[in-house]
Formats: structure tokens, C-alpha cells, sequence
């Protein structure tokens, strides 16, 4: 039995490895030194790390909205929807005035989602 094959790094993991693996070091010594020696550089340090993790936290935020704009989750979303629509317009049929106002907003959020969508399928707000 073999080990499958490694998939290939995203484009700049290797230099993106290195630069945390700088950072994080760069702060234990940090750490060390305040901890040990200087307890006055224990406050840049505690900016350093705010600042850092309030970027990384925006950053991550970033992939994640460019991974739920994939052409797969748009395709799982929309069958969600419309599973949900299938379910909706049964209640409405039967009169279920909740039905009737949960399917006015998913359609809605369809409208304004498509409004939202450029030509080519990006979000041009």
C-alpha cells in the first residue's frame, strides 16, 4: 500500500510558512526577553500580537468570502434554496401565512444577490 501523492502548496505557502515561522519566533524571543530582562518591552509586545491578529483575523475573513463565492458553493446554495422554495411553496398552497413571508425574503435575498453579481459573476459592490 502506497502513500498517496501530495497535493502541490497553493501559490506562496512556502514563503507565507516563512514569514510566520519568522514572526512567531521573533515574538518568543520577544516574550523572553520582556519575561526575563526588560519587562517594559512587554507592552509592544501585546501591540505587536493585537495588531497582528486583528490582520490575520480580516485576512481570513477574506478567503473565507472568496471561497463561499466558488462556482461550487454558489451551486450548493442554490440547490439549498431551492429545496427550501419547493418546501415554502407547499405552505403557501395550504394557506401558511409564515410560509408566504419566509418565501418573500429567500426570494429577496435571491433578487438582491443577483443585483449584487456583476456580469461576469463578481460582486461589484
Amino acid at each position: 500500500m502506497s502513500t498517496p501523492p501530495k497535493k502541490p502548496a497553493y501559490p506562496g505557502r512556502p514563503a507565507l510558512d516563512e514569514a510566520n515561522m519568522r514572526f512567531r519566533r521573533g515574538l518568543s524571543r520577544l516574550h523572553r526577553e520582556a519575561g526575563r530582562h526588560d519587562p517594559a518591552l512587554m507592552p509592544k509586545l501585546t501591540a505587536i500580537v493585537q495588531r497582528a491578529t486583528e490582520q490575520l483575523l480580516a485576512l481570513a475573513v477574506e478567503a473565507e468570502q472568496a471561497e463561499d463565492s466558488s462556482a461550487r458553493h454558489r451551486a450548493g446554495l442554490k440547490k439549498e434554496e431551492d429545496k427550501v422554495r419547493a418546501v415554502l411553496r407547499r405552505g403557501v398552497r395550504r394557506g401558511d401565512a409564515r410560509a408566504v413571508s419566509m418565501l418573500e425574503r429567500l426570494n429577496e435575498r435571491a433578487r438582491l444577490r443577483t443585483v449584487d453579481d456583476g456580469p461576469d459573476g463578481d460582486d461589484v459592490a
